[in-house]
């Protein structure tokens, strides 16, 4: 039996078997993990049989081509997503086409999800499963449909694991905690992710989790005197008040593409009495980043940006400059694509048989 999380060994292994087809920059080192440039998402699509079936062919492939970074979170398509990535790895592992310790698994957990379908009244689904039920309380909400509470992420985490099929999930993420920045005083709001830290200690310790970090979609991407921003900083600081320098807070996810550079471009995280970028604040406490919509849920390939389109000339598809350009940016060790359809899977991991921009041909995009 192999180590049940991804490991050093298992990941150089996975790097070094798939390595031939793909670049130089392909894999990259974090912690001693080799991990895979392009990322699988699967956020997108309808909580059907048919979309499932979808998922699970595509992280097949994606698997088979060199993505040894899966992403996904509980509330995506009803839990549906989960379950459809258990079954791949499930049948990869049983294929003897990966080892468990090969592959880098992460999920969320943070909002109330719905399980297999869309109940017909949302309201009272969440008051009869979360409220009524005793797992989440009410002054423990924010947005009407978003938890950080005690019981509810030992359940969440719990849940997760079983709809992944796995015994430990290597990074497990709360799920936009800007929701509860918005609507708290910034000492509730960090009191409240201190307590959530603590949660989440408990799951690594038990072997539940291997590490936690936050999964965001504007906390780092807006000014500090926006609600929804939230100092990396703070959370270390919360972090290390639960268990010190030995905390396990190791990754950040926030979305990153050519219409939304602000994690590149916007200095708006606090850092040695000054402003840094989100990137920079990320990679200088050695934290993995990972980063997500770099095609805008395909909004993106209608209304490309010129400057990419004419600078990145060699590319067939607006879909490969957009990746091509994201996992060029330093500090990015991960872009998170959805992938339900092989053919996409071919189309995203052919990017991976080019190195990634080195820093003259970035900066000669901006010009």
């Amino acid at each position: 039996m192999t180590t049940p999380y991804a490991t050093p060994q298992g990941t150089a292994r996975y790097a070094e078997r798939f390595g031939g087809r793909t670049a130089t920059g392909h894999y990259r080192t974090w912690r001693d993990l080799r991990i895979s440039s392009i990322g699988i998402g699967t956020y997108l699509g309808d909580p059907d049989d048919e979309t499932d079936a979808r998922y699970e062919a595509a992280i097949l492939e994606a698997v088979r081509s060199g993505a040894n970074h899966i992403d996904t979170a509980i509330n995506y398509r009803c839990m549906r997503s989960e379950r459809a990535v258990g079954r791949a790895l499930a049948k990869l592992i049983e294929e003897a086409v990966v080892t468990r310790d090969e592959i880098f698994l992460a999920t969320k957990g943070g909002y109330l999800p719905f399980e297999d379908e869309p109940p017909p009244d949302t309201d009272a689904y969440f008051k009869r499963r979360y409220l009524d039920s005793g797992l989440v309380k009410k002054s423990e909400l924010a947005g009407g449909t978003h938890c950080l509470g005690r019981r509810f992420l030992r359940d969440q985490v719990e849940r997760s694991r079983a709809n992944l099929g796995v015994d430990c999930i290597d990074l497990y993420y709360l799920h936009n905690p800007e929701v509860q920045a918005a609507v708290l005083a910034k000492d509730d709001f960090l009191a409240r992710m201190r307590a959530a830290f603590d949660v989440m200690e408990e799951c690594v310790e038990e072997g539940a989790i291997r590490s936690y970090g936050v999964s965001s979609w504007d906390a780092f991407r807006v000014a500090p005197a926006a609600r929804q921003h939230v100092a990396l900083e703070d959370l270390l600081e919360q972090a290390e008040r639960v268990a010190g320098g030995s905390h396990h807070f190791a990754g950040v996810q926030l979305p990153f593409n050519p219409a939304m550079m602000e994690g590149f471009a916007l200095n708006g995280q606090p850092r040695e009495g000054g402003l840094v970028s989100a990137f920079e604040a990320i990679a200088s406490e050695n934290l993995l980043c990972a980063t997500s919509a770099p095609l805008l849920q395909g909004r993106l390939l209608k209304a490309f940006p010129a400057f990419l389109t004419a600078g990145m000339k060699g590319y067939d598809t607006h879909a490969a400059r957009a990746l091509q350009f994201a996992r060029s940016i330093p500090g990015i060790h991960t872009v998170l694509v959805g992938m339900s359809d092989p053919f996409h899977v071919a189309e995203n991991m052919a990017v991976t048989r080019e190195k990634p921009l080195d820093e003259e041909e970035l900066m000669a995009l901006f010009g």
